[in-house]
């Protein structure tokens, strides 16, 4: 209580959205467990109060659709937004509170949604019950250049054309429009993108009015890539439906394989107040080890950069301080841009320092070897004492060949010096060591 308000923590609102998701799931018989590490705490300690760690689930990709479809429809307060990787285009969806605010300052983006979330993966396919591994990236954005390519050979346009020329960048933006839309969903989705995307090449400037009737000869091929496009965008590396579970020994939740029969029970476990669903023992048994139950989760702080508000809506928030936000943004990247600056330049003045150090130890070993040269050459290496006493005497040597190798960098005493060096190396099974040494004094940068 705050001057007779409640204030509402992150905590309680992401429990709501839990309770949500596990409502609207068991109503419309759709499937779905927490993972990660608040999983792992709902588990052990029956709570996800563990700070600003992130709460995610897991479900079927065709529960995720479904799931999807019914929060558009039936809940206004809510939102689903779709986060892709590069050739992936479905990492996880976000669940969100649209009355809420939590972004970091450093990854403020004012075309995406930015409220408190629950992140929703898909279920992955590994390894099929035929023991065939599942290929885990779609590659559609290569897959498009590729064909885009082929049907340009077989077409008759001047390779100087404006439409040959913006061709790819037409297709990104599709795939870009489709990603910050309902790229996941069904086909009735497709006219409606392929429309406002022609609209916007359309309209956008005079360059592309001049340009309508070059593109109008080829809009079949363009038609045609696009289709390939979305074709290709359903032929996904996720489990679909809960029983296909079945037909796979191995799936994957983010990056973690686990068997498939690790998730033959999911049970409702009291998490704080509300019933959610969790795996067996034997799931966080191959995720976090036989020990798990003696594992901990810590709280996670909150970012420096973090804006938090659990009453007010983000677009409220951005939209009030959009000028001001933005400055702090300049301001971050030319921070980020001097710190990196000042990181290049420590590099450059450690490895000149590196350097230093190094010829100083070259200068070393060749007095070492004018010296010591001709009792040293005197030691016949087929003989095992001798070679072990040489061993010894150029061990100190090779240990620091090895030492500055590893930090792409190696020195040289002599012709007649490096080559006995050489032999001993080779002698002892340092064949590698030697190849690497090799292959750095052809660069000009290290002292030879």
């Amino acid at each position: 209580m705050w001057g007779g308000f409640i204030i509402t923590t992150r905590h309680e609102i992401q429990l709501n959205l839990l309770n949500e998701i596990d409502e609207i799931c068991s109503k419309h018989n759709l499937h779905y467990f927490l993972i990660g590490s608040n999983a792992l705490s709902a588990y052990n300690d029956h709570t996800i109060d563990n700070g600003f760690r992130m709460v995610a689930v897991a479900m079927p990709s065709e529960d995720i659709v479904i799931f999807s479809k019914i929060v558009k429809k039936d809940f206004k307060d809510r939102y689903i937004e779709v986060s892709s990787q590069k050739q992936d285009p479905l990492y996880f969806v976000s669940y969100g509170d649209k009355n809420t605010t939590f972004f970091s300052l450093r990854d403020l983006d004012f075309h995406k949604q930015h409220g408190i979330i629950i992140r929703i993966y898909p279920i992955r396919k590994s390894v099929a019950k035929n023991e065939v591994e599942v290929v885990q990236t779609t590659g559609i954005l290569s897959d498009i250049k590729k064909e885009f390519k082929k049907l340009m050979k077989k077409s008759s346009i001047n390779k100087d054309s404006f439409f040959v020329k913006y061709g790819i960048g037409f297709l990104r933006y599709l795939a870009n429009l489709y990603r910050n839309a309902n790229r996941y969903f069904k086909s009735k989705h497709y006219k409606a993108i392929i429309k406002e995307s022609l609209f916007n090449i359309f309209g956008i400037n005079s360059c592309f009015t001049e340009s309508l009737i070059d593109i109008y000869k080829h809009i079949y091929s363009t038609i045609k890539v696009t289709y390939f496009f979305f074709k290709n965008l359903r032929k996904h590396p996720f489990i679909e439906e809960w029983s296909d579970l079945r037909n796979h020994e191995k799936i994957k939740i983010i990056n973690q394989e686990v068997k498939s029969e690790s998730l033959r029970e999911i049970d409702k476990i009291d998490v704080d107040g509300i019933d959610l669903n969790l795996p067996s023992e034997e799931f966080f048994i191959e995720v976090f080890g036989e020990n798990f139950e003696k594992k901990t989760v810590s709280s996670k702080p909150i970012r420096a950069t973090a804006i938090l508000d659990t009453e007010t809506g983000y677009q409220d928030i951005i939209k009030d301080r959009k000028k001001h936000f933005s400055e702090i943004k300049a301001i971050q990247r030319e921070i980020r841009k001097t710190r990196s600056e000042v990181v290049e330049e420590t590099i450059a003045v450690n490895k000149i320092f590196k350097l230093v150090k190094m010829t100083d130890l070259q200068i070393k070993y060749q007095n070492f070897f004018d010296r010591r040269r001709e009792e040293l050459f005197s030691l016949d290496m087929e003989n095992e004492e001798d070679f072990a006493e040489l061993n010894k005497r150029l061990s100190p040597i090779i240990k620091n060949l090895r030492k500055y190798s590893e930090i792409d960098m190696t020195f040289s005493i002599d012709e007649e010096a490096d080559l006995l060096i050489k032999e001993v190396m080779l002698r002892n099974g340092d064949e590698e060591l030697v190849e690497r040494i090799e292959e750095l004094s052809k660069l000009e940068y290290f002292v030879e």
